[in-house]
């Protein structure tokens, strides 16, 4: 007995996998129309993300102090702190979201080179290419779309996910 509602047996297979819409990669014609960020944006992103991980090393401090480890966070190396607490604040919004408070405020998102969604296996390259000594400074290439070193390591780039008037 058939439903009112089914579709021919030709054009309807229930057993047949799910699609999806969009292509996982965009084709390499399409790579070309993705907007960088420009170095105005990305600037913007780092004091917007400084701020950002200032609250969450707060954050984590209240917390551990509420349930009792107040001392560890006290005992523990200020330098190697602030690393693990900048690793875990730029890998966590990166993967979870595709993009940090500072994106979020400039609205650009981290994607990979051909577009796709970037992975938690390239998100921590990228976060621990950021230690990597004067690497801020590898924006300031004149005349060049801003990649910095983290992103090219990575194989990752911030593009604009909405306003095009600065994009390069």
């Amino acid at each position: 007995m058939r439903s009112p509602t089914a579709q021919p047996a030709e054009s309807y297979n229930p057993y047949e996998a799910p699609r999806a819409d969009a292509p996982a990669a965009l084709q390499p014609e399409e790579r070309s129309r993705l907007l960088l960020a420009s170095g105005g944006r990305r600037f913007v992103n780092l004091v917007v993300d400084y701020i950002g991980m200032m609250l969450f090393t707060f954050l984590v401090g209240v917390i551990f102090g509420l349930l009792g480890g107040a001392e560890a966070f006290e005992q523990a190396n200020d330098t190697l702190l602030g690393l693990v607490m900048m690793f875990v604040y730029y890998v966590s919004m990166e993967a979870l979201f595709g993009a940090t408070l500072g994106k979020l405020v400039t609205g650009t998102r981290v994607v990979m080179e051909d577009g796709s969604r970037a992975g938690l296996g390239r998100i921590a390259i990228r976060t621990l290419c950021r230690f990597i000594p004067f690497e801020a400074f590898t924006f300031l290439k004149r005349g060049e779309a801003p990649v910095g070193l983290h992103d090219g390591l990575s194989k990752t780039r911030v593009v604009l996910v909405r306003g095009s008037g600065d994009a390069r």
